[in-house]
């Protein structure tokens, strides 16, 4: 009866942790977009020249609609598989929005991302009235996209552990008084099961999936959403696990006294 109790802690502490985790994720998403909006107006305005000046990778700049950025310290940390030394001194807004070439445009993660390197507006084709005009259109599309992925795609941790937790020591009741034939060795074959599987798809499978196609772009239109179930279904796997361990921690005992003793 003790191995059952042991649950209990646990999950206050992971309830506790969780919201406090979403409460903290609201307040840094809200002082975010409060400073780029501050930022953005007090820019200076650099000419295409200006750019054109810093085109090598330890001093690189490159203008996008209307916006100039210094990318010299985010160039060695790009991903490998796509060179863009060579944007340097230039205008990438076509090659931004197609990938080079590619037909897909960047997430609206990577969008954020660009703006944390903005030192400036552009001018001649854009004056700064209208640069600013573009900034906060771009601004608005952005967070329009990202509120559509997060409607879509929102990482949830309460869904699988409320899920994994009922279904878990729900059987495991079933299984300690041998209702409808469910022993507990049929119990431990199951979830033996499920953590194998978990182990192998979500979270080796679609982790090594993921590597390769950055590496293969064309993998890209998968229309399946392998990050959120890879995140998903490893948070499953991990809270079966702890459950599995909590369950057997009289067994587990047994066997580190048993180690002493030999």
């Amino acid at each position: 009866m003790k191995k059952r109790f042991l649950i209990f802690p646990f999950l206050l502490l992971f309830l506790f942790l969780s919201f406090n985790l979403a409460y903290a994720q609201e307040d840094t998403e809200t002082n975010d977009t409060q400073t780029t909006e501050e930022e953005v107006v007090e820019l200076p305005v650099y000419t295409k020249e200006e750019v054109a000046d810093h085109n090598v990778p330890q001093d690189c700049w490159m203008s996008f609609e209307g916006g100039v950025y210094d990318l010299s310290e985010y160039i060695p940390d790009h991903d490998k598989f796509m060179d863009i030394r060579e944007w340097c001194g230039r205008d990438i807004t076509a090659d931004f929005k197609d990938k080079a070439g590619e037909g897909r445009d960047h997430r609206p993660g990577t969008y954020e991302l660009l703006e944390k390197y903005r030192i400036g507006n552009l001018k001649g084709d854009f004056d700064l009235v209208d640069a600013q005009v573009i900034v906060d259109d771009v601004i608005q599309n952005t967070e329009t996209e990202t509120e559509e992925v997060r409607t879509s795609g929102e990482y949830n941790i309460l869904i699988p552990f409320i899920i994994t937790t009922v279904l878990y020591w729900g059987m495991y009741i079933l299984a300690d008084k041998n209702v409808l034939g469910l022993s507990i060795l049929k119990f431990n074959g199951f979830w033996n099961t499920i953590l194998l599987l978990t182990l192998l798809l979500p979270a080796m499978g679609f982790g090594i999936f993921m590597m390769i196609r950055t590496k293969r772009p064309e993998l890209w239109d998968i229309d399946f959403d392998f990050m959120y179930w890879h995140v998903e279904l490893s948070l499953v796997m991990g809270f079966v696990a702890i459950y599995h361990f909590i369950q057997r921690f009289s067994q587990y005992i047994n066997q580190l006294k048993k180690n002493k003793s030999v």
